[in-house]
């Protein structure tokens, strides 16, 4: 091991809004690591390189398609179509509710999709079979990667795609340790570590599980044969790693009992650092909301199955001088559209809102200028009853009382710290009475006490201990009043 390691974190998507890899990216460094970051864009897009907080060098690197045969291209065709109609029918089927004309529409709706799929799945029958006797061949033949043998190439075409464009990079950066961020970077993690140590470089493979993966429900996971391979990604992989965290004691005992880990998983929480509180705007002045408005604001990922209709539909039942503002991430969203016809339709228009996001470190002031937050990730599922979002630590850190769904581990952790109050999953009523509760009592006091306790900088000794016994490394953190640093990615100065 070099006198400095070189840790490359990578995962499969851009890397802008993804706190957690720049966490441990910063963390690293400021422990004596070099730590590179590779932020994987969409087909066609930036690519260059850029700095984290000014100094930790991050490869923006687009994904570049895998050739295939002309059959295989309409597959991976005909699997984004099906995975885009199976989401929409989940929605349109939650919307029947009775008899009533939103519910008419729903079906309509539902059956017209349910249509779209059942054509999908027959033009793909034909291959479907032709695959699964290749299947079959493979078995008798010996053929023993899980990759090949669970049809991953087939079921998620991007796994490949992002081999295909992964792989070499992570080979020339000459890695001590390839720190892998989510399941569909694991093949290009599989090859690279091969050819590394073939090439005689010793490397080592760290895994940091997001979610409870084979427990997502069935609204997130679009097609059974994506999903499928995802969890067999994970399979073949999670195993071959030198060190595996994750991001709840409950999903760690998770991972354990699947895949029969000789080690539970490490279990370090997704917190925001510490940080001042600033910024030159808040989200109620984004949203041209007056100071005696009571706001309540929902910051993250824009998706039917985390609940956002849920919310919106709880406007009516908040009280009624309350808004909800919505930190859309992108903005403008392609949901928003039918959200706002949502509110329209109830009447509770002119009381929504959607705002765009800031940079990470503008992002707790700008959170700040509301009265209380919410999630309502719908509890039901082990993914969702496992999981803590590192969004209810961003609400705390920035001084908001949290309303919750009873995804059970969130809503323990929201009431055994008395941060807030919990309402009953997709129930728009118990949402909005209990958002009317929250903003009549107030918990402000403790909310700041809790914040307090849970930090990122509260785990960073853990990590890098860790980090520490992987490589031989004598990796020390700075002293506590050593400012986090800045978690902006910005394009890197040209050297002169």
């Amino acid at each position: 091991m070099p006198s400095t390691p070189r840790v490359v974190l990578f995962r499969h998507a851009p890397i802008d809004i993804d706190s957690r890899v720049k966490k441990f990216a910063t963390t690293l460094q400021r422990a004596g690591y070099e730590p590179v970051v590779i932020s994987l864009e969409p087909v066609g897009g930036i690519a260059g390189e850029y700095r984290l907080g000014g100094d930790i060098r991050v490869i923006r690197l687009p994904i570049v398609r895998a050739p295939r045969e002309k059959a295989d291209t309409t597959r991976v065709n005909n699997l984004e179509a099906r995975r885009t109609m199976h989401r929409r029918r989940a929605v349109y089927r939650d919307r029947i509710t009775g008899a009533n004309t939103a519910s008419a529409k729903a079906l309509l709706k539902w059956a017209t999709s349910t249509a779209k799929v059942v054509y999908l799945k027959t033009e793909d029958a034909v291959s479907d079979v032709t695959f699964r006797l290749q299947q079959a061949r493979d078995k008798r033949r010996g053929e023993k990667d899980p990759f090949v043998l669970a049809g991953v190439d087939r079921g998620l075409p991007v796994v490949t795609d992002i081999a295909n464009t992964l792989t070499d990079l992570l080979v020339d950066l000459r890695p001590d340790v390839l720190h892998a961020h989510h399941p569909q970077v694991l093949l290009a993690a599989r090859d690279a570590l091969r050819i590394l140590r073939e090439q005689g470089h010793a490397v080592k493979f760290y895994y940091d599980a997001r979610e409870n993966f084979a427990g997502i429900p069935d609204m997130e996971q679009g097609l059974r044969a994506a999903h499928e391979a995802l969890i067999a990604c994970e399979a073949a992989m999670i195993g071959e790693a030198d060190a595996v965290s994750t991001v709840s004691e409950p999903i760690a005992d998770v991972l354990r009992e699947n895949y029969a880990l000789a080690a539970r998983p490490s279990v370090f929480l997704n917190m925001p650092p510490l940080t001042p509180l600033a910024g030159p705007t808040t989200v109620r002045e984004a949203a041209g909301l007056g100071p005696d408005v009571p706001v309540v604001l929902y910051s993250g990922t824009m998706s039917w199955a985390r609940g956002i209709e849920t919310i919106v539909r709880g406007i009516a039942h908040m009280p009624p001088e309350a808004h909800l503002v919505i930190v859309s991430v992108p903005l403008p969203h392609p949901m928003i559209p039918k959200l706002e016809a949502l509110a329209a339709e109830h009447g509770l228009a002119d009381r929504l809102h959607f705002v765009g996001p800031v940079s990470q470190d503008q992002l707790l002031h700008y959170l700040s200028g509301a009265d209380v937050a919410v999630h309502p990730l719908p509890g039901g599922s082990p993914n969702h009853d496992a999981a803590m979002p590192n969004k209810l630590f961003e609400y705390l850190h920035a001084g908001l009382p949290l309303v919750v769904s009873d995804a059970k581990l969130m809503a323990a952790f929201v009431s055994d710290n008395g941060v807030g109050r919990v309402f009953t999953s997709e129930d728009p009523v118990s949402f909005g009475e209990q958002v009317g509760a929250t903003l009549a009592d107030l918990p402000s006091e403790r909310v700041h006490e809790v914040a307090a306790t849970y930090s990122w900088q509260g785990q960073e000794g853990a990590i890098i201990s860790l980090y520490n016994s992987l490589t031989g490394f004598d990796g020390h953190l700075p002293a506590e009043e050593v400012p986090f640093g800045s978690l902006e990615v910005t394009p890197a100065v040209p050297a002169h």
